[in-house]
């Protein structure tokens, strides 16, 4: 079973739209709630936007005993770190060396990927 953190950004298909707020399936066969006060005092106007199947991208805002609150206003807020993102402990003073190395790497990597396939393409 697949663990989520407060946090944690993820997509999700929405399995259900009741006047609680918006039920969504995660990956891992998990789901959550996304609560009606999220959206406010607009939530009889925003809940038409959505509609089952819909894919969305939430935010994890609590893990209680597998009981899973997310949020879709709150995806964006700096101030919920993403325990997945590799920068997320990064120091603002080593962010631009860690971006350039990563970006060297993301380079050398289609350097060799153009290698194979232009390789593969040959035969």
């Amino acid at each position: 079973m697949m663990k989520y953190q407060v946090g944690q950004r993820v997509n999700g298909v929405i399995n259900n739209i009741v006047d609680l707020g918006i039920f969504v399936t995660l990956p891992g066969r998990r789901s959550g709630l996304i609560h009606h006060s999220d959206f406010g005092n607009n939530w009889e106007r925003e809940r038409r936007l959505y509609q089952k199947g819909q894919e969305i991208h939430v935010v994890i805002m609590h893990n209680h005993k597998g009981r899973l609150s997310l949020s879709l206003m709150r995806v964006n807020d700096p101030k919920l770190v993403d325990p997945s993102n590799q920068f997320s402990h990064t120091r603002p003073a080593d962010f631009i060396k860690v971006l350039t190395q990563t970006a060297e790497d993301a380079q050398t990597e289609i350097k060799q990927l153009r290698k194979e396939l232009s390789k593969n393409a040959a035969y």
